[in-house]
């Protein structure tokens, strides 16, 4: 008997004017419920939705794609570079591993004079990120024996005071720090670090041999005899004292043997005919490889001094940079009364703002066995062999940032400006694709299996109230959640 008369109760709530089950009471405890989970956030006194189950998801969004493309695709990209996978000298050989990075000119406050100077601070970051970013995964991955820099280490080195100068100098070796027990050269200098030939800065270039070591120079490594020469300098020929250096350095050399095969390396490309030496389908650009000259500049070194260089160091290869393109050819050259060639590649520039649109180093591998394992025939049997290898192409990583950006630019307004079509765009469709269907109670309640119906009981459905306060909160959070993961990757590259 009292079962029947709660029944009785229960229908009487229910029944509404039409005859049909209102089940009112669990309705209401129901919309109440669904409100504590929508992924919205009100401020105490002020009515300010925030949706942090969004922000979480576009924070995630963009932890995917700036790891894909700051650790994923670095990573792969010296894969593709791993020395097995090109050499070719047979199993035990010892072998030596050189890396040659050429232009990295890092930017300076005066690279971009005619940009503001958020944009040039923001600009400086993302190149220094890059040059030490592709350092440290080129010296994991691939740990070359020896590195080589081949000039142009800095954008205006020349025209800067001291003081302004020693702090960039701080600053790329913060950005290209030495790795212990292995050797890098950096006393190379570029036109950017010192001027060209006549209209070389002196004050510049001793204040970079200073600090780089001397500008003309030659080391061993790996059984050949890499031969560092200030072409810049030599191609001086008003101030002799600034001449003199290499050109003493060159008489010297020459008048030694040496007993290993000589590797040239040189900031200027040797003189050629573009017409008849053409660079090869390596390089990106179509036209010749170009012979001009202008304030602080020149293309090539003059015909006769690069004659000159050629037949007294007398190289199996050289090693260029400054054009910012690849390039390789083969220059003739007389020594000792008998005709002899030598193999030049100009070595893209590693820098992502120099005009190209793949960055890359050259890879160098050296064989030649001591005598007393020995020692290849270098007369007829190459003991050198090199691959180009391409940092990761910067402006895909660009164009993905800038995509992404515009997805949680257009998400985020149409949460708070239109979130009556979000909610039916995007929420209702999420519904119908991962939610599992409404099944009926055995109660005898009227449900809708509509989805509609039940969209204000979604996790991701918005108050379909306007609020422009909410969309600046939720934007300001979005850029420092942004640029927090930026950091991150920035900063423990």
């Amino acid at each position: 008997m009292s079962y029947r008369t709660r029944s009785k109760n229960f229908l009487a709530k229910a029944e509404g004017s039409n005859g049909e089950i209102q089940d009112g009471d669990n309705e209401e405890k129901y919309d109440s419920s669904s409100e504590l989970r929508h992924s919205s956030f009100r401020f105490q006194g002020s009515k300010v939705p925030i949706y942090w189950r969004y922000i979480v998801l576009l924070s995630l969004l963009w932890v995917f794609v700036v790891h894909y493309y700051e650790r994923v695709v670095v990573k792969r990209s010296m894969n593709v570079c791993q020395w097995k996978k090109w050499e070719q000298w047979s199993e035990g050989d010892e072998r030596h591993r050189v890396a040659l990075f050429a232009d990295p000119q890092i930017m300076d406050n005066h690279s971009y004079p005619g940009r503001p100077a958020i944009v040039n601070h923001v600009t400086r970051l993302i190149l220094d990120n890059y040059h030490k970013r592709d350092w440290k995964f080129v010296q994991y991955h691939l740990d070359p024996d020896t590195n080589f820099f081949l000039g142009d280490l800095f954008d205006g080195g020349r025209y800067w005071d001291d003081d302004y100068w020693h702090k960039e100098y701080i600053r790329f070796n913060s950005i290209f720090p030495k790795k212990p027990m292995r050797r890098t050269v950096m006393s190379l200098p570029g036109n950017h670090d010192i001027g060209f030939g006549d209209t070389i800065i002196e004050s510049s270039l001793k204040r970079f041999s200073t600090y780089f070591g001397e500008t003309s120079n030659y080391l061993n490594a790996g059984n050949h005899t890499f031969v560092l020469l200030d072409t810049i300098s030599l191609s001086d020929k008003q101030n002799v004292n600034i001449s003199n250096v290499p050109k003493q350095f060159l008489e010297d050399f020459a008048s030694v043997e040496h007993e290993y095969p000589r590797i040239l390396l040189s900031h200027v490309p040797l003189y050629r005919n573009p017409e008849q030496q053409k660079c090869g389908s390596l390089r990106e650009s179509n036209k010749p490889f170009p012979l001009m000259k202008g304030i602080q500049y020149q293309t090539v070194i003059d015909q006769e001094i690069s004659q000159e260089v050629l037949t007294k160091v007398q190289p199996s290869i050289l090693f260029s940079g400054d054009d910012h393109d690849y390039c390789h050819i083969t220059h003739s050259y007389l020594a000792n009364g008998e005709s002899k060639v030598a193999e030049e590649i100009t070595v893209k520039s590693c820098a992502m703002n120099m005009g190209i649109s793949r960055p890359a180093i050259q890879l160098l591998s050296l064989h030649n066995p001591s005598p007393a394992k020995g020692a290849v025939d270098t007369a007829t049997a190459k003991t050198y062999q090199t691959n180009i290898c391409y940092m990761p192409d910067p402006y895909k990583a660009m164009k993905a940032y800038v995509f992404t950006l515009i997805i949680t630019v257009i998400l985020s307004i149409s949460i708070y400006f239109f979130p009556a079509m979000f909610n039916k765009k995007v929420v209702l469709q999420m519904e119908k694709k991962f939610k599992k269907p409404y099944v009926a109670l055995p109660l005898p309640v009227s449900t809708s299996l509509d989805p509609s119906s039940w969209l204000v009981t979604s996790a991701y459905y918005v108050n379909e109230n306007s609020s422009i306060l909410g969309f600046l909160i939720h934007a300001i959070i979005m850029t420092l959640s942004i640029l927090s993961i930026f950091t991150f990757y920035y900063s423990t590259v």
